[in-house]
């Protein structure tokens, strides 16, 4: 409820902005000083409006997409006193649980349980292991591997998992290709941008 209020509070202040003019011009009291509305206030809008919908709905959005097809995960607690023990113990212990797997996601954690990276892997385990020499790996202290039932939903349950658990260290969305399945809660922001643009549109 809350998150609706907000959403509707910016989508009812950015619509009070765009027809100052009007309401001036008919003499609607309280309509105050014309405020300044360009292009880049709807861009700040519709930026808010996205992480605002991204707040209210990425938690059930990823768990029941998770649900649906994320076979099994683990956590493993890092060990080791270097980026090679850790990375050699590691890759022990993944190859004992997720060998033969295709699809995985993972995650890596600090000890204050906040997400530092979301990734997506293959069944030898290379991208997760190669992040153990990154600079800010030392912060991490466990790494969650998720196991997904078919190729085609990995790209879209990193992009949840980062939606969800905003890791300080991706830069960039989750990849997708042709035969993967859409994140909804990117198609979700489409719509919000497509929406929106078309509503308060300039010449």
């Amino acid at each position: 409820m809350a998150f609706s209020k907000e959403f509707e509070r910016e989508l009812n202040r950015l619509f009070r902005e765009r027809t100052h003019w009007l309401r001036s011009e008919l003499g609607v009291q309280g309509a105050g000083q014309p405020p300044q509305f360009g292009r880049k206030k709807v861009d700040r809008s519709i930026s808010r409006l996205q992480m605002i919908a991204s707040a209210a709905l990425a938690y059930k959005l990823a768990k029941a997409e998770f649900e649906a097809h994320v076979t099994n995960w683990k956590n493993y607690q890092i060990k080791g006193w270097g980026p090679r023990d850790k990375r050699q113990q590691f890759e022990t212990w993944f190859d004992s649980h997720f060998r033969k797997r295709r699809g995985l996601v993972y995650a890596f954690w600090n000890r204050l349980n906040k997400c530092i990276y979301i990734g997506r892997t293959g069944p030898r385990g290379s991208r997760p292991a190669s992040h153990f020499d990154k600079h800010w790996f030392s912060a991490v202290t466990r790494v969650t591997i998720y196991s997904v039932k078919a190729p085609s939903h990995v790209p879209k349950l990193e992009c949840l998992a980062i939606h969800r658990f905003r890791p300080k260290r991706n830069q960039v969305k989750a990849s997708a290709k042709k035969w993967t399945k859409a994140c909804p809660l990117c198609t979700t922001h489409r719509y919000i941008d497509s929406e929106l643009r078309s509503i308060f549109r300039f010449r």
